[in-house]
């Protein structure tokens, strides 16, 4: 009633569009009580509803506080949010929202389609929840520190020319950018804002002379101070990039006179209105930054490979005491809650750990149906050897970032559960082994349907996407590509995307079977292929071999033995016995 409104929109979202948006920020999580990483909320003054896609139904529907309404994204026959507040406001009514948690292209499509209903999509400087959260949480104030050349593999005054090349050739002076990962990327820098990625809040605005033969740049990095030691003061003034308060962006991009380079689709819509000259916007749904990160160096890749089986040996040793506990021990006190903190304590064992990716999803029986599953330690299911097992965790590491799924059963599977399994299994060796033109044109879109087609042969499938691209000590999820038609961006060689397909039965179980892929060259360059960095064994016990094929049969093996042969000799130097006699097992040929 204060601001004559009808509705307001509460988007899972931070002034950054980040993924895992700093707990300060998590505003779908105070005002409904749904904590997945993707929602947005719309509430008026009779109705509250939340809008989530597939991986996180199961689990918005168990959240969510009384009174609350569950809504689904992107499923064909249901309302997207935007069409539910057109049906349900009358003409002059007005939907609200805060400018800092929408991006300049959200705000646009949103405020002409609504136009054209007669309703008003305005901007509140003022957030509605945060003026009800009074127990909000600080803005976090970790402090920053060097990636050193070494592990990132290029300086940042060399990023920043690459990077000023393309702003030329888009015909302005400066770039905005507001993507955490992408500054991050380009200063090689981190810090801990957020729980499980390196991150810091913060804007940089770049500024580039092309008036000589070189590409002189100069930056301006916009962050609480105090978050900044000496040494990376030093270090920022050493590359040309000054310190200013984090809050003074818009009165910096108020006073810019020369084009500037923006992504629409990630810079917020408060500071996009903060230009007074917007004909001085070069604004794009491309992001130079993403797409220079998006392929690795040559030291990245080696990163991934080498951290990759640190954390082999971590997921190995936690499976191996799992399994011991239960079918040795016979202990019957494991949670999934309790099993996620060991395997988190075998992780934080392992050389160049910097802590996790993301929360382990540690789900048992029919919490692995629910694909984003956090297992919570008053409500976490008791882990035994009568169901299936999903394990779904990744961790951080000074050279690379791991994401890494594997299900499996510590006692005797079912028919039905090997099927699933077995036919989930094909899936990722088909899309792994596939082989494809060099050309610039092929996508994940293109050949996503290699890892459905041994569920779709039984009229099953999944609702997620295949595949994502991984950060290098970043954020688990990056772009710009994927194995999805989401993401149409060709794949070229260096880039490292994940191969992830499933089958989730609900109320029954769930499986997904998780690899981290680097696409390489094959055939002398013409064409590209995919290389397995992921150093897990598959789960031999709920293989069905009827459905499988002799080079099927083959190819599971040759990985295993390339595991055993890798994870062998660090786990004799960590001296597990009980991971060395598991992976033997898990590992010998299969006849």
């Amino acid at each position: 009633d204060e601001h004559k409104i009808h509705a307001y929109m509460v988007p899972h979202s931070d002034p950054h569009m980040t993924e895992y948006v700093p707990i300060s920020d998590e505003w779908v999580a105070f005002v409904s009580g749904f904590t997945g990483s993707n929602g947005l909320c719309i509430v008026t003054q009779n109705e509250a509803l939340c809008w989530t896609d597939s991986r996180y139904f199961i689990q918005c529907e168990k959240q969510l506080e009384s009174g609350w309404q569950m809504r689904k994204m992107r499923v064909e026959g249901e309302q997207t949010w935007f069409e539910w507040v057109a049906a349900n406001l009358k003409k002059g009514e007005v939907c609200a929202y805060d400018p800092l948690l929408v991006t300049i292209d959200t705000a646009e499509a949103r405020g002409k389609y609504f136009a054209e209903k007669g309703i008003e999509f305005k901007p509140l400087k003022e957030n509605l929840v945060g003026k009800i959260w009074a127990e909000r949480p600080p803005i976090p104030q970790s402090k920053l520190f060097i990636l050193d050349d070494s592990f990132a593999g290029e300086s940042a005054k060399d990023k920043l020319t690459r990077i000023g090349k393309d702003v030329k050739a888009a015909g302005a002076q400066n770039y905005l950018v507001t993507d955490l990962c992408e500054i991050a990327w380009t200063l090689n820098l981190r810090a801990k804002d957020a729980e499980c990625t390196p991150l810091f809040i913060s804007y940089l605005l770049l500024s580039f002379d092309f008036s000589g033969d070189a590409i002189n740049s100069s930056g301006t990095l916009f962050i609480h101070e105090e978050k900044v030691p000496e040494d990376v003061r030093a270090y920022l003034k050493g590359i040309n990039v000054q310190i200013k308060p984090y809050d003074s962006v818009q009165d910096a991009v108020a006073q810019l006179e020369t084009k500037t380079y923006l992504v629409t689709t990630s810079v917020n819509s408060a500071v996009y209105q903060a230009f007074k000259n917007k004909d001085m916007i070069v604004g794009s749904t491309k992001s130079i930054i993403e797409y220079l990160l998006g392929v690795k160096n040559a030291r990245e890749l080696q990163g991934f490979r080498d951290c990759h089986v640190r954390d082999g040996v971590a997921v190995v040793r936690y499976f191996a005491w799992l399994d011991h506990a239960l079918n040795v021990e016979g202990r019957t006190d494991i949670t999934e809650y309790s099993g996620a903190l060991k395997l988190d304590s075998l992780r934080y064992e392992q050389k160049l750990n910097k802590g996790l990716s993301f929360w382990a999803i540690s789900s048992i029986g029919s919490n692995g149906a629910i694909v984003h599953y956090k297992p919570e330690e008053k409500t976490a299911a008791t882990i035994n050897n009568k169901e299936v097992y999903l394990l779904d965790s990744g961790g951080q590491y000074l050279d690379g970032t791991t994401d890494t799924t594997r299900t499996t059963h510590f006692g005797t599977a079912t028919a039905e559960e090997k099927d699933a399994y077995t036919r989930v299994l094909l899936g990722n060796l088909d899309l792994e082994r596939v082989i494809f033109p060099n050309n610039g044109t092929i996508h994940g879109g293109d050949i996503e349907t290699l890892a459905r087609r041994h569920l779709w042969a039984k009229g099953m499938d999944y609702g997620h996407s295949t595949g994502h691209g991984v950060g290098y000590f970043l954020n688990v999820h990056e772009g710009p590509h994927g194995v999805s038609k989401r993401w149409p961006v060709p794949f070229v060689e260096g880039m490292v995307v994940t191969n992830e397909p499933g089958y989730y039965k609900t109320g029954g179980f769930g499986i997904r079977i998780e690899n981290v892929l680097i696409i390489e060259k094959r055939m002398n360059g013409g064409f590209l292929g995919f290389e397995n960095v992921t150093m897990v064994p598959y789960e031999r016990e709920l293989l069905d071999l009827s459905l499988m094929t002799k080079a099927d049969i083959d190819f599971v093996n040759a990985y295993h033995e390339q595991v055993y042969k890798t994870l062998l000799p660090v786990l004799e130097e960590q001296g597990d016995k009980i991971a060395i006699e598991y992976l033997k097992k898990k590992t010998a040929k299969i006849a």
